[in-house]
């Protein structure tokens, strides 16, 4: 792992306060190694500001982690982009199946060349909008950072998700007022970001 990896993770280590197990930390490692290389020719995150939107990620998807950690199954990132928070689920959590979903077909390339490259056989890009995935296939937890338009999306959502399954939406706290009819809670991690969770 290069010193700059190394770095990026113990950033979020100090952060959340967790020691992360050494084959997951360095799973994760060769994940930001890959990222960062593959960064230099398709465009997947910021080039300015690599070592804090990978810090502030890895974070990010810990929250995440703590609040899904007992689930299992089949579970979908929507928006997957670079990996974050869908790759590093994938690599927590190796026994659930996750579909990492976006709707650009060079990042879906990437995301399926990085689960090959990393040898996550529980992981699978696909690149599709949201709203053309097949409501017959129902998942037990469907996560996404960021919020689109929920309004819109939010029959998506429940469309998707089994009877008891759940829907987990990373955000800032100025969408708050979008889900004042679901439970928030505010990341215990990162100022100003909220995690919304919807049920049926």
């Amino acid at each position: 792992m290069t010193d700059f990896v190394n770095e990026i993770i113990e950033a979020a280590e100090k952060v959340t306060g967790v020691a992360l197990d050494k084959p997951v930390r360095d799973k994760i490692g060769a994940y930001f190694e890959y990222l960062l290389d593959y960064n230099k020719k398709v465009n997947l995150i910021s080039r300015k500001s690599e070592d804090s939107v990978l810090a502030t990620g890895l974070v990010e998807t810990y929250a995440l982690y703590e609040m899904i950690k007992d689930n299992s199954g089949q579970f979908l990132d929507v928006g997957s982009g670079g990996g974050i928070p869908g790759i590093i689920i994938s690599i927590m959590m190796p026994d659930v199946k996750i579909d990492l979903l976006d709707s650009t077909q060079k990042k879906a390339r990437f995301l399926n060349s990085c689960a090959l490259h990393l040898g996550l056989d529980n992981a699978v890009a696909i690149d599709k909008r949201f709203e053309e995935l097949p409501v017959t296939k129902k998942y037990d937890v469907i996560f996404s950072r960021g919020v689109g338009n929920f309004e819109v999306l939010k029959e998506h959502y429940l469309k998707r998700i089994k009877n008891e399954g759940r829907v987990v939406i990373l955000t800032g706290e100025d969408n708050s007022k979008i889900f004042k009819d679901y439970d928030i809670f505010s990341n215990p991690y990162l100022e100003g970001r909220i995690i919304v969770n919807l049920e049926k």
